[in-house]
């Protein structure tokens, strides 16, 4: 089954991750924090998301819903923020 763009973003799992991150100050903090960590590497800094993203997901026993947050993690296509947040701090 193939995935259709979401919002201009590859998929709506890559949007929804990007939204939040804008919008929760404590969470837009840190990864500002991390493109000042790799200011210069997309994939350095979509390494760091990613970690990010798995750290910061809630403990869970296995279940569906831990699969279901597993997945969707899995889907974000962090290489695109990346490249996004390294370009918007060119500006």
């Amino acid at each position: 089954m193939q995935k259709l763009e979401y919002n201009g973003w590859t998929n709506y799992e890559t949007w929804n991750f990007k939204l939040w991150m804008d919008n929760d100050e404590p969470t837009y903090n840190q990864v500002q924090s991390l493109v000042k960590k790799y200011p210069y590497s997309s994939q350095n800094l979509a390494m760091a998301l990613e970690e990010f993203a798995n750290d910061e997901a809630p403990e869970l026993e296995t279940n569906f819903y831990s699969d279901v947050i597993n997945a969707s993690i899995r889907e974000v296509n962090f290489r695109e923020i990346a490249e996004s947040l390294l370009e918007d701090a060119k500006q």
